[in-house]
């Protein structure tokens, strides 16, 4: 991820909370898809445009309920719970979906240009 950032126009701080998104959406799925699982897969994918950072993550874990996914209040302060609050804060854009398969993803999209 670090050489993939690098390659971009985004600042050193923009690349860190990238890095920070993609880990808590991993953390995520490892701990309420994946239940710990160490069966399960996760694939990851980053892909370069020239105007944006595209992250694609895909996991065969349980099948979540995408209207589930809400982010907690940052004035609610307590351990955990913050993750998709950090990922919809630092991401353009955040895509929950399931394949056709029945798998399911993530795409992240970061903008490289103002």
């Amino acid at each position: 991820m670090d050489k993939i950032t690098s390659q971009t126009r985004l600042s050193e701080e923009d690349s860190g909370s990238i890095i920070l998104a993609v880990d808590e959406a991993c953390s995520n799925i490892i701990k309420h898809c994946c239940k710990n699982d160490p069966t399960r897969n996760i694939d990851l994918t980053i892909k370069l445009e020239a105007d944006y950072l595209i992250i694609t993550i895909v996991d065969n874990g349980i099948k979540f309920n995408i209207q589930s996914i809400k982010a907690r209040d940052i004035s609610d302060i307590k351990p955990g719970g913050l993750g998709v609050h950090i990922i919809k804060k630092v991401m353009d854009t955040v895509k929950y979906s399931h394949t056709p398969e029945g798998f399911n993803r993530i795409i992240m999209t970061k903008k490289l240009t103002d």
